[in-house]
């Protein structure tokens, strides 16, 4: 019997042009058999003192070893976007790419997703939007999130890398984005993205 799958999600949002900006969720799609396995080797590639892995904190040569080391992981990442005009609050196209990314993982038979947990509010309105998807029927009602600190759980820093990977791509450095992209297994932007 196959494993189950698992999805762990973060979010990022940037500035695209003067007036254009995109919010985009990736999840990593792990089977749960494989998931303390890959757990090791990314704690394995922390500094002595680092609490988690993230993208923005890191150097351009740590980058480079980090993406080395997750494209040998193979997990499947899938990423949903959503253009808009430049906003303060993102919050709204944060659910249209979560509505969508959420359907899109329920019908790969993935059932539970671990987010990166954010302020208690926010995950609140989390639990809120995935309770009102449930009835609108875009997902079961077998289907889950949960919140995770991001130094709790690796798995998490999978999206973050590739999230970095695709933004560093549209600032003209797309080395990171080229040795990740064979674990893409689905690019989408929302479908009312401008």
């Amino acid at each position: 019997m196959p494993s189950e799958l698992r999805a762990y999600l973060d979010e990022s949002s940037a500035i695209r042009s003067e007036d254009s900006q995109e919010y985009l969720v990736c999840a990593a799609v792990v089977p749960d058999d494989s998931a303390a396995e890959l757990r090791e080797r990314l704690l394995s590639l922390r500094l002595k003192g680092q609490i988690k892995l993230h993208w923005t904190d890191e150097s351009d040569a740590r980058r480079k070893k980090i993406v080395a080391a997750v494209s040998e992981l193979t997990p499947m990442t899938a990423v949903v976007t959503h253009m808009s005009q430049r906003q303060n609050k993102t919050e709204r196209f944060r659910r249209k790419c979560l509505e969508t990314i959420y359907y899109e993982l329920a019908s790969m038979g993935i059932r539970e997703v671990v987010c990166e947990a954010r302020m208690p509010a926010q995950n609140q309105r989390d639990i809120a939007h995935i309770v009102a998807l449930r009835g609108q029927k875009v997902v079961d009602r077998d289907f889950t999130i949960s919140h995770c600190r991001g130094g709790d759980d690796p798995l998490l820093w999978i999206p973050d890398i590739f999230l970095g990977a695709i933004n560093a791509k549209y600032a003209g450095q797309d080395t990171y984005y080229e040795a990740l992209k064979d674990l893409l297994i689905l690019e989408r932007r929302t479908p009312d993205s401008a």
